[in-house]
């Protein structure tokens, strides 16, 4: 039994994925992304149960896992053990569509937030731009490890949160859209040993009230669909008399 203001995620497997779920009611819901596989970043890393318990004290459902090859994960990593290095994201960004998909079919809920931190800020920012996710959430981008340049180009309602001291990230290389919002935490590091309640606070603040709508783009034309045209007629004399032709054949 869960009692009021108790904080109980379920474990779910979504294919080869290990997750944790907790519901909730407001939207958007929101798919969160770990940080790097290869330095033991999973779903139970400090940022990401803090990012996962704000955002459900906000009312939002959450979905946290683990990338393949990672804790109860099926599959192989193809990062190298104890590298920092980032270089191809789509295995992960793959898995966040698979989170993504599961989580939407459980809230029913049209679209979600992907919320990415570090090495996740990565996978999140090359996923944003699938019609699935309405809002982003990236934090401690790791732009001196990873290109961030797709940054400018996002279109879509954007929160960015720093720490202040940050060996990773270098906000003022950051090029943000004029849409973003930027959040720096004062005293914290790219770990977020101190100001973990104020990162999450941050993004449970922005997602609950002070995000900007989300319009969804125009459906693109369909090539395969057949020209429409409107047929005319055209008018017979006004005083003409209409005669059906009653012959059988």
């Amino acid at each position: 039994m869960v009692l009021a203001g108790q904080y109980l995620e379920r474990s779910v497997v979504v294919g080869d994925l290990d997750a944790l779920y907790h519901r909730g009611k407001r939207e958007p819901p929101c798919a969160i992304a770990s940080p790097h596989p290869a330095v033991g970043g999973s779903m139970i890393a400090p940022v990401i149960a803090e990012l996962a318990w704000a955002l459900t004290r906000a009312g939002h459902p959450t979905m946290r896992f683990d990338y393949r090859g990672i804790g109860a994960s099926r599959g192989e990593s193809r990062h190298e053990a104890g590298s920092m290095q980032i270089g191809d994201v789509s295995d992960e960004v793959e898995d966040l569509y698979k989170i993504t998909d599961q989580l939407l079919a459980t809230t029913r809920m049209p679209l979600a937030c992907a919320v990415g931190y570090s090495f996740g800020a990565k996978v999140v920012l090359e996923a944003a731009g699938d019609r699935r996710f309405s809002h982003v959430v990236l934090v401690a981008p790791p732009n001196r490890l990873a290109d961030f340049g797709g940054l400018g180009n996002l279109r879509k309602p954007l929160l960015v949160v720093c720490a202040h001291q940050d060996a990773y990230c270098d906000r003022a290389a950051l090029q943000l859209p004029e849409q973003a919002k930027i959040e720096v935490i004062p005293h914290a590091d790219h770990f977020f040993g101190r100001g973990l309640t104020e990162m999450g606070k941050a993004v449970a603040t922005w997602l609950r009230g002070d995000r900007p709508e989300y319009v969804a783009p125009p459906d693109p034309p369909d090539e395969d669909a057949p020209e429409h045209r409107d047929l005319e007629l055209e008018e017979g004399p006004p005083d003409e008399v209409l005669e059906l032709d009653t012959d059988p054949k």
